[in-house]
């Protein structure tokens, strides 16, 4: 037993972020700096020079397309809040699911947890007096999207450590799941008579997140950025965290050694749940102010990326979110520049996430047994 918990801790360290100062202090100090700045830039670059050769095979030059992309994000005060708004939902997304992937929890519910949220906040936005006080109004409508990610990722926890029904395949029906239900809840209870589109009539100004400093931006971004410290103590400093990475390495040698394995698979399922929810409930409140048939424009997929992008670790995760929503943002400006579709970007982003991901595989293969 002392050896296979010996063994277990040894596998579980690996996991741990790379230290700039471990790395120097270690004997191949120079050789591991260059193998972490390559494990960044080489793949980083691949990634770009690829989608400059599709953007060429398009006939349409690579460095004009960057230069109105650019301009289009940074280049005006609209741009670059329309990133932070798109930004918002991403990263809280990510941040769930770069927990339940360090278990090897390979949810892609975030989806339908997102639309799960966003029908509970509209049925309390719908039934609740206007005279609501503002902050127990909000505090409840955030802890009911919350409640409702959890709910609607609890199907699938149970059934992958009850029925061993693979998470994958359940948590992406339950998103087409949601999507419908909100389609359904807008048609049937909600909808707004005087408009020719699906969408519900706007929610009570009462019901608005606060806005920072006059700017169509939102205290959302601000609980989103303050949840990165938060998931990056209970991932890598934690007890829990522990567990986690113990399950994601081993989890027959984690329930060997007493770590109650599907209970915490369970608590990842639900952790992820509710930042999906309070993306929803977030994204609702603060930027959409209704329900709308097209309320995501694909956060819960997009966010994958982010997380993998980020290597599964909160404070990467903020950088890679803002570069996603920075290429979906900027693809408005090359399609009407040059005419270029705006799925273009999400093939231009799933390329870079391929050549860091073939990138870390080439490099940590290549490393020496020690």
């Amino acid at each position: 037993m002392e050896t296979t918990r010996a063994n277990l801790l040894s596998e579980a360290t690996e996991l741990r972020p790379v230290r700039v100062h471990a790395v120097w202090r270690s004997t191949g100090g120079v050789r591991q700096a260059v193998r972490l700045a390559g494990m960044i830039v080489v793949p980083l670059g691949t990634g770009l020079l690829v989608g400059s050769l599709l953007m060429w095979a398009l006939g349409i030059s690579p460095l004009a397309a960057f230069r109105t992309m650019l301009e289009t994000v940074v280049g005006s005060r609209s741009g670059f809040t329309d990133m932070l708004l798109y930004a918002t939902p991403l990263l809280l997304i990510a941040l769930g699911y770069g927990l339940a992937y360090r278990a090897r929890v390979w949810t892609v519910g975030g989806e339908g947890q997102f639309h799960a949220a966003a029908i509970a906040v509209a049925a309390l936005v719908f039934t609740l007096p206007p005279t609501t006080p503002r902050l127990p109004g909000l505090l409840l409508m955030l802890a009911a999207g919350s409640a409702a990610g959890m709910l609607w990722a609890l199907l699938p926890g149970w059934l992958r450590v009850s029925r061993q029904v693979n998470e994958v395949v359940s948590t992406l029906m339950l998103n087409f799941v949601g999507i419908l239900a909100m389609h359904w809840v807008i048609r049937t209870v909600f909808r707004d008579p005087f408009a020719g589109i699906l969408q519900t009539p706007p929610f009570p100004r009462v019901f608005d997140l606060p806005r920072l400093a006059g700017t169509r931006l939102h205290i959302g971004l601000i609980m989103a950025l303050a949840l990165v410290p938060v998931l990056l103590y209970v991932m890598h400093y934690s007890t829990y965290g522990f567990r986690i990475k113990a399950i994601g390495t081993n989890p027959w040698a984690s329930r060997a050694v007493g770590i109650r394995v599907d209970r915490t698979i369970i608590m990842v399922f639900l952790i992820s749940g509710m930042l999906a929810g309070l993306a929803g409930a977030v994204h609702v409140l603060g930027a959409a102010h209704r329900l709308i048939g097209d309320l995501s424009p694909g956060f819960g997929y997009t966010a994958i990326m982010v997380a993998l992008l980020a290597r599964c670790h909160p404070l990467g995760a903020v950088p890679s979110a803002l570069l996603l929503a920075g290429l979906a943002v900027g693809s408005e400006g090359i399609q009407v520049e040059f005419g270029i579709p705006t799925d273009f970007v999400q093939v231009f982003a799933a390329v870079l996430v391929l050549c860091i991901l073939a990138g870390d595989t080439l490099i940590w293969k290549g490393r020496s047994p020690s």
